[in-house]
Formats: C-alpha cells, structure tokens, sequence
C-alpha cells in the first residue's frame, strides 16, 4: 500500500515515538493485560489544522481504508490482544508488540497459543459490535481527554510499582526491613511529579495543531 508522503507524515519504524513503544517495558502492562495496542503504520495529516489526535489515521492494508485513529480512544484504546479490527473490512490491521512482550509470550507460548485460537474468532465477532457502537456516537475531540491525569496515575503508579514497591518487597524478602519514608514520602511524590511533566508534555503534544497548506 502506497502513501502521498507529501500529503501524510508516516509514524512507523524507525520513528522515535514508535521505537520508545516498542522498546519500553511498561509497554508490556498496556499489550498483555490491557490490551491496548500500536499499529504498525499511522499517518499524520499534514494538510489538516487540526489537533494532532484528530489528524491521525490508521490504515488497513487489506482494504486500504484510512480509518479515524480516534476510533481507538478513551475506552475503545483497551481490549485489542489480537490486533486492531478494520471498521470498514473486519480484517485485523497489524499491530505492533514491544520487545518485552515478545519475550514473555515465546516463554509462556504453550500457556496461550490453544486458548487463543479457541477465542480468536469470537473476540472479533465482540469487536465488530464494540465498533458499531462507537461509531454511532461523534468521535472524541482533543480537548476532551486529559493525557496529565492519564499519566499522573497511570504511568506515575506502574513506575512507583516497578522502580519502588518491587525493589522494597525483594529487600524485606532478603532479610532487610521496610523503608517506608522511602516508599511513600519519596518515591511517591517522585513519580507522579514526573508522570504529571509528562502528561503536560503530550497534552501540549496532542492538542498542538497542524499547519494548513493552501
């Protein structure tokens, strides 16, 4: 499938934000238990003025329909292990996964590959239902999602969980005890400070709009 480069900017390996997913391990709580996946290919309207989530599209190398990225915000961005479901064909569009999941899932291969072939065809007959239903409403719009407080406590709490709280709890396993100031007046405070600058980072990200060509 071809793209007008002059037209779209085309996130895709090896761009840096889709490199940062693909190598982050936090990536890992988003894919296998979540389910929120990344397409392999995005392309950004840069003819559009509008807010960047709103210039987004995601295309279907099946049916090459350019669909709305929006139609995967909010609470349709979780739930899609097996891939993202075209609206307009019902292929699966391929998805990304991070390094650390592709480690986990060769390891627990035997634990997931017969379940998942069981349920894979009716996870899409609910995806197919799950995308009528969002698109019967307008989509989202820039303004209305909060990226500070989605990543205040989400990202803030997984980084205190996985820099902070593990950590402590092998410690006390291994003889030490419990440094709560630590774990609490410190560390606390710490990541949702650095989840929240993030946050306001892509908040400005997202909203920032594109420059119109005439």
């Amino acid at each position: 499938m071809q793209y007008d480069k002059n037209r779209y900017k085309i996130w895709a390996l090896p761009n840096p934000l889709v490199l940062f997913w693909i190598l982050n391990p936090g990536a890992v709580i988003n894919e296998l238990i979540l389910g929120q996946r990344l397409p392999k290919i995005m392309l950004i309207d840069k003819e559009s003025d509008s807010p960047l989530n709103e210039r987004c599209y995601v295309p279907c190398p099946h049916c090459e329909t350019l669909n709305d990225g929006r139609v995967w915000a909010k609470a349709h961005a979780l739930g899609h292990w097996f891939g993202l479901v075209c609206p307009n064909c019902h292929q699966i569009i391929p998805c990304l996964w991070s390094l650390w999941s592709y480690v986990i899932l060769a390891v627990t291969y035997p634990l997931w590959s017969v379940p998942a072939r069981f349920f894979r065809d009716r996870w899409i007959e609910k995806e197919k239902e799950r995308l009528a239903k969002v698109l019967e409403r307008p989509l989202v719009q820039a303004k209305d999602t909060s990226w500070y407080l989605i990543w205040t406590f989400l990202w803030g709490g997984y980084m205190w969980l996985v820099m902070a709280v593990i950590p402590e709890v092998w410690d006390v396993l291994n003889g030490k005890e419990w440094d709560l100031m630590m774990l609490f007046v410190i560390e606390v405070p710490l990541w949702l400070v650095a989840g929240f600058g993030l946050g306001l980072w892509i908040q400005f990200d997202m909203n920032k709009k594109g420059k119109r060509r005439d």
